[in-house]
């Protein structure tokens, strides 16, 4: 019967969570005629992404995708994107063309699995299971999640991370074994970047749990930690060693950090965190005040009640593990090399890992209530909190500009947290009702601002974009384009290849080959979420391969071919083929020095190589190689190229270099070497050379070998725990 009842809290909290999510997310479906969609980054990433995905398991482009800018390793790309999530999965049963109208129903759900997990998590503190009801509403809901509605995958991170502590609960306090080590792949496979932060933030509950006694470590238990970590993530490398590999290449986490960078930040960071704990979470553009962006996820806000329970447990326990905790993780918000530990150390801002300290806030917040702490306290403190914050804009206006970007905002802003201090005042003076006022007040809330953040979010408006149902539905009409390249105009939205399932330069995605950053930092372009190589730059557009423009508006220097939708479609008569040769070379250190114009001019006439390559190819050069026929297919996870030649050259390939690309011509195994600071050079024969690329992501092979002998070892583990000892 407890069981039941325990289990009946499970499902109410599911249900809780449901319904609000459901509030939030149906209103925008009905207004996007079934579609569920914001603007920018979820429109044209999350939306494009997904469906790419969907299509490129079921068509077996598993391995390298051409449809990400000039082609990548498909799974280092997209496993930021949740590649492997339950929710994913779940989009994978149904058609490609189904996940704009899925994204919704998805969504709702992870709101309702988030209210699962963190529930489990809670419920183990607080003797009435209620609270921890409450309190799974707090994590589920917080500002960081309303806030990042605009970034889909966030969500599945947020949603599993709380079991990420209750396993660890579950083996320490109660020697249950086998579920930390399914939880620890679970959300390696979801999110790798996510894991990494998560980890962190572990290790640190871990050990303050330790130094406060709350866990009793022995030997055995210790060494029993360590395996099911170490297991579930050695489980999980079919996936973490590919994308290890392939994220070393990318140039975003080679920054380097000034002893400055690493402890101070500018003002405005600092007015962002706190206003980020203190007040209702805004939208990531336009947004009311400093700032008219902020694309980092600072928001931390607990729905009505903010900080003003967590502040009223801090001082009355201040020696609780959670604490502790809480005051550690505000040290790392603010101090900029910690706060940074959670992104691989990249030097640019970002407060991506917030909903973990919130998990912690929204314990402390229902400990508060259980133990009818002196709420009033905490109310005092929150104001001369905001006042304090208030005192320093007054200063930085003085010194600097402090903008007032949109009033009517900061109005609603501050009407809300009004709002939220009636609230608590109200669990404070009716303690035997508490649940039931702060839930109906978190539910008034959510409704209207997680509503009003999809209103400001699509400027302040309801519709769906103009034309966005066109903009998904042109893929077959591409088709008989799919085997050349693509540029597309400034005019048109991106990630147009990713829909239209054709290879397209311009790209909206930070995770492309290491290679093609190479090329473009060896032309001076820089490139770092966006690739946007301009249409009226020929000669670059030549050189890249690129034989048809996107256009939205007419344009005059390239050859007309037809309409498909709202695009023009035109074709570029002097691009270079893929695989083509010139007749003479430049040694690699020699072309670096040239001018990026010069380079560019270079490309047309040479190929660049280094050193090594000079000393086997040099007899190849000069030349007047030419070819009888070129011809090219793009096939799964590689490419073809048949090529009849009148002399031995080299033939240049417009592809991201990578280590695992193996070729053979006339079946008979060859090297691929790296050219132009980036690209495929496959040396050809006089005659006819039939040439086969495959690709295979590095480490995928050992990985997914690591992978299935540790999951015989877990099960051999598990067998022994289940059968004989009953303690799972």
């Amino acid at each position: 019967m407890l069981k039941r009842l325990r289990n009946n809290k499970i499902l109410i909290s599911f249900l809780l969570s449901i319904i609000l999510g459901s509030i939030i997310v149906i209103p925008n479906i009905i207004m996007g005629h079934g579609i569920y969609n914001l603007v920018a980054d979820f429109n044209l990433q999350q939306i494009p992404f997904n469906m790419l995905i969907n299509y490129s398991i079921k068509h077996g482009n598993i391995l390298w995708t051409w449809f990400n800018e000039m082609g990548s390793n498909f799974i280092g790309t997209f496993s930021f994107y949740n590649l492997f999530s339950p929710f994913n999965i779940i989009g994978y049963l149904f058609p490609e063309n189904w996940f704009p109208y899925l994204i919704g129903p998805i969504f709702i759900l992870k709101y309702g699995v988030s209210g699962i997990c963190s529930y489990l998590f809670l419920e183990r503190y607080v003797k009435n299971k209620n609270y921890a009801i409450l309190g799974s509403l707090l994590y589920t809901f917080s500002g960081f999640q309303l806030t990042n509605i605009l970034f889909y995958h966030f969500h599945d991170v947020v949603a599993f991370f709380p079991l990420l502590l209750y396993s660890l609960d579950r083996l320490i306090y109660d020697n249950k074994r086998g579920r930390l080590t399914l939880v620890v792949f679970l959300c390696a496979i979801t999110n790798w970047f996510f894991f990494i932060g998560e980890g962190i933030f572990v290790f640190i509950y871990f050990i303050i749990k330790v130094i406060c006694k709350d866990y009793k470590i022995n030997k055995k238990l210790f060494i029993t930690l360590v395996f099911e970590v170490l297991i579930g993530i050695l489980m999980s490398l079919f996936l973490l060693l590919p994308v290890f590999l392939f994220t070393l290449s990318n140039p975003r986490i080679g920054s380097s950090w000034t002893l400055i960078d690493m402890i101070k930040y500018p003002f405005t960071n600092y007015f962002e965190i706190v206003k980020g704990l203190l007040f209702p979470p805004e939208v990531m553009a336009n947004r009311s005040l400093l700032m008219d962006t902020n694309y980092t996820s600072v928001e931390a806000y607990l729905p009505v009640v903010g900080l003003v329970l967590v502040i009223s447990y801090l001082i009355k326990n201040k020696k609780s593990p959670y604490s502790i905790l809480f005051i550690i993780s505000l040290i790392f918000m603010f101090i900029p090399i910690l706060n940074n530990s959670f992104v691989l150390f990249n030097t640019g801002y970002y407060a991506r890992w917030f909903f973990m300290p919130i998990l912690i806030m929204s314990l402390m917040s229902i400990k508060s209530i259980e133990d009818r702490l002196d709420i009033k306290i905490g109310i005092k403190v929150t104001i001369i909190l905001i006042l304090i914050l208030v005192l320093f804009s007054f200063i930085y206006n003085k010194i600097y500009t402090f903008n007032i970007l949109d009033k009517y905002y900061l109005i609603v802003i501050v009407l809300e947290m009004i709002f939220g201090i009636i609230g608590v005042l109200l669990i404070n003076k009716f303690r035997s009702k508490n649940i039931l006022i702060l839930m109906s007040f978190i539910f008034i809330y959510v409704s209207i601002h997680g509503n009003y953040m999809i209103y400001k979010y699509k400027y302040n408006s309801f519709n769906i974009e103009p034309d966005y149902k066109d903009y998904i539905t042109r893929k077959s009409e591409f088709n008989k384009y799919k085997n050349y390249r693509f540029n597309t105009s400034s005019n048109c939205r991106t990630n147009i290849g990713y829909i239209n399932k054709i290879n397209n330069l311009r790209a909206f995605n930070s995770n492309i080959s290491g290679n093609a950053f190479s090329f473009y930092n060896s032309v001076g372009i820089e490139r770092s979420v966006y690739t946007d190589i301009d249409i009226n730059n020929k000669e670059l557009n030549n050189i890249l391969g690129v034989r048809y423009i996107i256009s939205c508006e007419d344009i005059n220097n390239y050859k007309y071919i037809e309409d498909i939708g709202n695009y023009k479609i035109y074709e570029n008569t002097q691009y270079k083929e893929f695989g083509y040769s010139v007749n003479d070379y430049m040694e690699l250190d020699t072309y670096n020095n040239l001018s990026n114009e010069d380079k560019i001019k270079t490309l047309n006439e040479k190929i660049i190589l280094d050193k090594e390559q000079i000393k086997l190819f040099k007899d190849l050069y000069p030349n007047s190689s030419t070819y009888n026929s070129n011809s090219f297919k793009f096939i799964n996870n590689g490419f073809k190229s048949t090529i009849n030649s009148n002399s031995d050259t080299i033939a240049i390939y417009q592809i991201p270099y990578d280590k695992g690309f193996t070729a053979t011509n006339n079946n008979k195994k060859i090297d691929i070497y790296k050219v132009n600071n980036g690209f495929i050079g496959i040396k050809i024969n006089k005659g006819k050379n039939n040439i086969i690329v495959s690709y295979e992501p590095m480490g995928f092979r050992i990985g997914i070998i690591i992978s299935i002998i540790s999951c015989f070892i877990y099960l051999i583990y598990l067998f022994k725990f289940v059968v004989y000892k009953h303690k799972i």
